[in-house]
């Protein structure tokens, strides 16, 4: 293959160091900023970095002694402890012989986090050399434990299981369950009570109880990692206004050294000097960043809350007002990717609760008189829910049309959706309920 001279022209966006930097720092909350200036510091001896002196530390009174938040912290993640342990505690108090103990010690170790079986035992157990009967029992021991519906295969068998350790039993709901499973897509209960020759009302009762059951047992006893949040900024009411604070108490300082950089600059060599004003740079370009950084947060802050202003003074979602991230770009004269990253992974502490940044910039639609947020339709739907006629519920097609005659022109699927996010059955399951 020969040798060419080629001309080829390319467009290529190339983005500088300081600005890479403005960028990477903008999507930081308050804990990963913090990591990451340290983490700069390490590598850059210019740097200088104190950690804040502040400490939002309530005390705890615990028996004889005082707490602090952190200790308390600190014992609730230690006390955290999988699922698995406690049902391989409670199986090892039974007495079992060493390879079905063994074998079923690997089902639970085999189970996902809601508690299935999702192999068959058979697949999970071939190497222990048992047989179909010692395999059944290994499983029938997980089964037992409690919580139960632990170490089931399928969704109706951990019903079943939670069923059958109920006092009294229910036999009807146990035939339902393992015979007529299918029954829950139709909904014909009074068909249902004729196959079984007994009452609507019998059935109904039994389909009550099953649907009382958990289908994630392991939820009773497995609490979620806790995960704690720093807020990024605060909102709060005060005299009748709303006022913005940025968090950064919490934040490291930093500063720039620069009394050693100019000593080691007057007795320096050229490649030394180099790598100086290379570190000169980069801490500049830190603090520039993490000053645009704050600048571009409250802004954004004080600009959501002044829209969210009825919300702030309420605590109701209902009075949530339409607002995009495009609308905030506009207002502010940067990209709206700009304002994607301000807003990723940070939180805001109001009056009401910690919640999510992203949380206030709303989806709405238009109307005849002007926009509407997703939770006021939703508000609205709820409230006509809860005023319909209990023997004839409301379609979704009659709900969008109540919703029109209030200007809020919504679909049929646009008021399913909406009505499925507030937790609200369909008219089948709500004539049911009633």
């Amino acid at each position: 293959m020969g040798l060419a001279l080629v001309q080829k022209q390319s467009l290529k966006l190339k983005m500088a160091p300081a600005l890479y930097q403005s960028v990477t720092l903008l999507q930081f909350n308050n804990e990963e900023l913090s990591q990451y200036i340290h983490e700069k510091a390490l590598e850059n001896p210019l740097l200088h970095v104190e950690d804040s002196d502040f400490r939002a530390d309530r005390s705890y009174t615990a028996g004889d002694g005082v707490k602090s938040t952190t200790e308390v912290i600190e014992e609730t993640v230690a006390g955290t402890s999988d699922f698995r342990e406690l049902l391989h505690r409670d199986l090892h108090q039974l007495r079992l012989n060493k390879k079905v103990m063994a074998a079923a010690d690997v089902l639970i170790d085999c189970l996902n986090d809601n508690g299935y079986l999702d192999e068959d035992p058979e697949n999970l157990l071939g190497r222990f050399g048992l047989d179909s009967a010692a395999i059944e029992k290994a499983l029938a021991q997980v089964q037992s434990l409690e919580p139960a519906g632990v170490g089931a295969r399928s969704l109706a068998e951990c019903l079943l299981l939670q069923l059958k350790k109920k006092a009294p039993r229910l036999p009807l709901a146990e035939l339902i369950l393992s015979d007529y499973c299918d029954r829950f897509l139709t909904g014909d209960w009074a068909e249902l009570a004729d196959m079984l020759g007994t009452t609507e009302k019998a059935v109904l009762d039994a389909v009550a109880a099953i649907r009382s059951l958990s289908p994630v047992p392991v939820s009773a006893i497995q609490a979620d990692r806790p995960h704690y949040v720093v807020p990024d900024v605060t909102i709060g009411v005060h005299d009748g206004r709303i006022v913005c604070e940025l968090e950064d108490r919490f934040l490291p300082k930093v500063s720039v050294d620069r009394q050693d950089y100019e000593q080691y600059l007057k007795t320096s060599d050229s490649e030394t000097k180099r790598y100086l004003h290379e570190k000169i740079e980069e801490a500049t370009w830190l603090l520039a960043g993490v000053s645009k950084r704050k600048q571009t947060i409250m802004m954004l802050a004080e600009m959501m809350a002044e829209r969210q202003k009825r919300y702030f003074m309420t605590g109701e979602k209902e009075h949530l007002q339409p607002f995009t991230m495009k609308t905030a770009a506009e207002r502010l004269s940067v990209h709206e990717s700009t304002v994607s990253r301000a807003v990723a992974n940070k939180y805001v502490q109001t009056p009401y609760g910690l919640f999510p940044l992203k949380n206030f910039f709303v989806r709405g639609i238009k109307t005849d008189r002007g926009g509407a947020s997703v939770f006021h339709i939703q508000s609205r739907i709820r409230y006509l829910i809860e005023r319909e006629n209990r023997r004839n519920p409301l379609s979704d097609q009659r709900l969008a049309g109540l919703l029109a005659e209030e200007g809020l022109r919504c679909s049929r699927r646009a008021v399913t959706k909406y009505r499925r996010a507030c937790g609200i059955g369909s008219t089948v399951e709500r004539r049911l309920s009633k």
